[in-house]
């Protein structure tokens, strides 16, 4: 996996695998990660954005193994994977959302709590209500044409305030 380029502001996207990139349960081989091209077209005027890999896989599969599992464009943006919750110690108010917790966590170890991110999930439980963060995809259909044209959206609309930051910074 590629270094996080600890301190840097760039966009992050947390991914989980069972019921984005394919269907949970999802009963035939075949459709595993059948959703992932889809999600390439949408990353790919998104250069500059990590993958941190927040699937329940990671519990259970090495680094290595969660890594060939994707197609190889979706490979390369991946800078990590979560860490557990019983590895470190939420926030109270994150307590009950471990999904929520864990990315936060990721994103403070990496130096990254200023950068925007977002969560593909189909598991709002997860995530504190109302969580602005957290794109939900069904989890029968996954990463579909709908949660596609909003993910396009949130990023367009993240860069914009990122080159404005930038140029500001630079005036």
């Amino acid at each position: 996996m590629r270094p996080a380029t600890s301190g840097r502001s760039r966009l992050i996207l947390f991914l989980d695998f069972d019921g984005v990139l394919h269907p949970d349960p999802c009963t035939d081989p075949e459709r595993l990660f059948e959703h992932a091209p889809r999600l390439m077209r949408v990353l790919d005027d998104f250069p500059g954005l990590g993958v941190v890999l927040s699937t329940a896989w990671r519990t259970q599969r090495t680094e290595s193994q969660l890594l060939d599992a994707l197609p190889p464009a979706l490979r390369q943006r991946v800078l990590g994977s979560n860490p557990r919750c019983s590895d470190f110690k939420p926030p109270l108010e994150l307590v009950p959302y471990r999904r929520h917790a864990e990315c936060r966590q990721w994103l403070q170890d990496h130096g990254m709590g200023a950068s925007p991110w977002w969560a593909l999930d189909d598991r709002a439980e997860g995530f504190a209500p109302y969580c602005e963060n957290l794109i939900e995809c069904d989890s029968r259909s996954g990463f579909d044409e709908r949660v596609a044209a909003r993910l396009a959206s949130v990023l367009t609309v993240a860069r914009g305030r990122v080159t404005a930051d930038l140029d500001l910074m630079l005036a």
